[in-house]
């Protein structure tokens, strides 16, 4: 099974309020729309505080990354300090869950003399 990465090139960051629409409130708080070039390839969304994130996925080359809102600071930190930031996916082999796979967050580090 192929592992999907982009390089992210930009991203958006949305940070709704808490409000109730018709009866439900918001699970996810803060949103990351994450772009290779023009084009979206992911989404970092955080669950607000006594919610659960969903589980990953992948759909129409866009990566589904979701976490809980701890882990907010940790994302936002390495897309503003690091130069190459990559989001994947990697297909995991579960009958049980045939689109089943791990999304996340990786850095590469340039060779020294590397502009």
């Amino acid at each position: 099974m192929n592992e999907t990465r982009y390089k992210i090139d930009s991203y958006s960051v949305y940070i709704y309020a808490k409000d109730r629409k018709g009866g439900r409130t918001r699970w996810g708080e803060k949103v990351i729309h994450l772009y290779s070039g023009e084009r979206q390839v992911g989404q970092a969304v955080f669950a607000r505080e006594g919610f659960d994130a969903p589980e990953p996925y992948f759909s129409g080359g866009v990566i589904y990354f979701f976490a809980q809102n701890y882990q907010y600071e940790a994302a936002i930190n390495l897309l503003r300090s690091e130069n190459l930031v990559y989001i994947a996916w990697k297909p995991v082999s579960d009958p049980k869950e045939p689109q089943d796979g791990d999304a996340y967050f990786y850095t590469e580090s340039k060779s020294q003399g590397e502009k």
